[in-house]
């Protein structure tokens, strides 16, 4: 191997090697985290009101088809939750018509926990992944 290609390669180590950087919200740090989470289901947009929206949520992937909890949401301005297990895999479906169109959205999470000893005032657990976005961003 030549010089070139072992300092071309050294170089590529040392670029791709750090840690990827995260921002913790302190307003959603915990002192202690007994191993059950939320997740937070998104799908009120405010530009488009669903029509008869269905979410319904599974137990790992979806093509599994291990529905947990199904939700027929009245109100559409509304706010979904449901009580999840850290590292476990989670995925949802939206089902609902606007303009006379049917559409499907699909989201994946799968809830973790950080330790962040100096972001915020005080050492705490970060939960991060444990949202399932299901807003639907363009037609």
């Amino acid at each position: 191997m030549s010089r070139i290609s072992l300092a071309v390669s050294l170089l590529m180590l040392l670029l791709f090697s750090c840690e990827d950087g995260y921002l913790t919200d302190c307003r959603r740090c915990y002192t202690n985290v007994e191993g059950n989470v939320t997740i937070e289901i998104r799908f009120r947009n405010p530009d488009r009101v669903p029509l008869n929206p269905v979410v319904t949520i599974y137990e790992g992937a979806i093509d599994e088809g291990i529905i947990i909890d199904r939700y027929y949401v009245q109100d559409p301005t509304s706010f979904i939750s449901y009580d999840a297990i850290l590292y476990k895999n989670y995925s949802a479906t939206l089902e609902f018509s606007y303009d006379g169109k049917r559409y499907i959205t699909t989201a994946a999470a799968c809830p973790k926990v950080r330790y962040d000893e100096s972001s915020c005032d005080e050492p705490c657990y970060y939960i991060y992944d444990n949202v399932l976005d299901l807003r639907l961003r363009y037609e």
